[in-house]
Order: C-alpha cells, then sequence, then structure tokens
C-alpha cells in the first residue's frame, strides 16, 4: 500500500498536463475555458455502489465513468477532471487510480488534481467539466433537463436493464459521442443520463420542464443483461445504472432525427410528455395507469 506522497508521485509520472493547463502538483489546476462550461461532481461509495470483492481496477472506471456520463447529459466536451480519494488501506489504491485514469483517458478526459486521504471507506469523487460543442445547426449549446415541451417524445439511446445482476455496472460507457450529437440537433429540447432507471429519471425530466410523461413499457428496449425468465419489462424500467440518454425530441422532426442518427443503435421512442402533471403508463390493456413503478434506488 503506497502512503499519499508516493501515490502522489506514481500519479505525476503517469498524468500529463494537456498545452496551457497546470494540472496536478500545485494547490489549483488552472485551465481557460473555451466557451460555456458545465461542472458535475458524482461520488461512488462502498457497499452502496459496488462491492469490497469487487475488482478496484472496474470500482475506478466506474466512478470516472459515471461522472462522465453527466457530461453525456448535457451534450459537452470533457476538457477536466478532479478527483477526491478516501482510501482504505485494505483497498488497492495504485488499481482503482489506474481504473479512473485509464477511463478518463479514454474520453480524452485529463486528469488535473485532487485529493488522497485514508478512511474506513472506500469513497471517490469525480469533479468533471465540459464545454459546449460547436456544431452544423448554429451556436454550441449545453442540454439541460427543462427545455422540454408537451407533445415531445421521449427517446432511449440503447436498452435498459440487468446491469446490477451482469456486473455491466462497473463498466459505464459514457454517451459522450451520442449527447454531443444530440445537443447539435434543433429537434432536441432536453436531455438526461438513466442512473435511476427509466421509471425514475423520466419524470424527472417531464418535472423539470413543467409536464407530466407518460411512458410505454411495451416499446422500451431490454438488455441482453435481463433473462428471459424474469420480469423484462420492470427490469428495463427500473433496474438503474445504465448510463443510456433520455431526450426529449420534437415530434414532427423524429422522422428526420431517425434517418440522421449516424450510431449503430436505434434510437428508440418510449414515450411522449404531456401538459398535465403527474408519471403515467399504457398496460397491457391500453389503459392509462399512474406509473406503478419508482425506479432504482440506491440502499446500503
Amino acid at each position: 500500500m503506497l502512503d499519499e506522497d508516493q501515490l502522489i508521485r506514481s500519479l505525476r509520472a503517469r498524468v500529463r498536463d494537456p498545452e496551457g493547463v497546470l494540472g496536478i502538483g500545485d494547490d489549483c489546476c488552472i485551465w481557460s475555458p473555451a466557451g460555456p462550461t458545465c461542472l458535475s461532481t458524482d461520488t461512488v461509495v462502498e457497499e452502496r455502489h459496488f462491492l469490497p470483492a469487487d475488482d478496484p481496477r472496474l470500482v475506478g472506471r466506474k466512478a470516472a465513468g459515471a461522472a462522465l456520463s453527466d457530461l453525456a447529459a448535457m451534450g459537452a466536451r470533457p476538457v477536466g477532471a478532479v478527483v477526491a480519494l478516501t482510501c482504505p488501506a485494505r483497498w488497492d489504491a495504485e488499481a482503482l487510480v489506474d481504473g479512473i485514469i485509464t477511463e478518463l483517458d479514454r474520453h480524452g478526459c485529463p486528469l488535473l488534481g485532487g485529493d488522497t486521504t485514508g478512511g474506513g471507506m472506500l469513497v471517490i469523487t469525480v469533479t468533471v467539466w465540459g464545454e459546449a460543442v460547436a456544431s452544423a445547426h448554429g451556436t454550441p449549446r449545453l442540454l439541460r433537463r427543462s427545455g422540454a415541451h408537451p407533445g415531445d417524445l421521449l427517446v432511449v439511446t440503447g436498452p435498459l436493464g440487468g446491469s446490477l445482476r451482469s456486473g455491466r455496472h462497473l463498466r459505464v460507457e459514457p454517451r459522450l459521442a451520442e449527447g454531443q450529437w444530440l445537443a447539435g440537433h434543433p429537434a432536441v429540447h432536453a436531455l438526461m443520463d438513466l442512473s435511476d432507471g427509466l421509471a425514475g429519471d423520466a419524470p424527472k425530466l417531464a418535472a423539470a420542464s413543467g409536464c407530466g410523461c407518460i411512458l410505454l413499457p411495451s416499446q422500451v428496449p431490454v438488455h441482453d443483461d435481463v433473462p428471459l425468465m424474469s420480469d423484462q419489462v420492470s427490469a428495463a424500467m427500473c433496474d438503474g445504472e445504465d448510463f443510456e440518454l433520455l431526450a426529449a425530441v420534437a415530434p414532427e422532426m423524429w422522422p428526420i432525427l431517425q434517418l440522421a442518427w449516424p450510431f449503430p443503435r436505434p434510437l428508440m421512442a418510449v414515450g411522449w410528455l404531456i401538459e398535465q402533471p403527474g408519471a403515467f403508463v399504457e398496460d397491457a390493456q391500453g389503459r392509462l395507469v399512474t406509473m406503478p413503478w419508482r425506479g432504482f434506488v440506491h440502499t446500503g
């Protein structure tokens, strides 16, 4: 187990500052934003987001990937990260940091600083910041949850469910390229990532936009990680930690958006927004009923 100074020296040997940026080694990092900037902090905690037996490199990957997913939810390009690590001696700090840096590097996000300390439980807090990306449709923008309108379709970028059962929640794939593409298209009015399940997150986007929502459980794409001999609909609606994106799309532009979508997995419409507050689903008989699920809740 490395002590704090040894761990920092190891980090300094591995991490290189981008040109014009001051990173690890001083009291603060320094960078010059090139435009609208967004900032997010995400924390993962032992026994709540991962288990003591989990691979430390995957735990590090999850911590970084979950934070980067927040940037994806704004349509932002990552430009930097800082990490606060509280690490008990029983965890391999080098492997944890390797997982964090590898994931950040994979998405072009330099690690520019942070803090390390000992403690009785492993806690990793990753703070990331990003910038709006120029597009062919006009001024760069960062998408919010609050820009949607009644009548907008609710669209997801990939299949849902089964992440915890399969261990996929430790191998987060932040949809950064998809988020940037969606932010660049005028048909997309709002965006967020799906960390707490569609049943939990869709009502959040709707409420932020002053709307209600109707979801179509039969139309929700189910991930292959969900066993066939299970309640697949409930899993896709509630399992959480999928980190796909949920977008609100102008309905008249939906065919054009589908045709222009450049990614291999198709966008799927799973519901729409309504003026009436609340969350509803269409049941197997085609009736509208109050949402029977609450989504994924972290317990510990």
